[in-house]
């Protein structure tokens, strides 16, 4: 039995491609655009989190217990 040999693409195809097709440079580039604008979203997005779970913390410790007397 022979194995089948796969094909696999040159590491710097895509970067080729990319420096060649000015439509799949721009494509490209949307793409990279939009998931680093999702990437900031997200990271803001747990920040506020972290930061909202912080100043509960906050609380707690600086008036005890909710129904509990300090």
């Amino acid at each position: 039995m022979n194995p089948h040999p796969h094909s696999h693409p040159h590491p710097l195809d895509e970067l080729v491609r990319i420096e060649s097709d000015p439509a799949y440079r721009a494509l490209f580039c949307a793409e990279l655009d939009a998931a680093i604008v999702d990437r900031f979203a997200n990271r803001a997005a747990v920040v506020a989190e972290v930061q909202a779970a912080a100043d509960r913390l906050r609380d707690l410790v600086r008036h005890g217990e909710p129904g509990r007397s300090a």
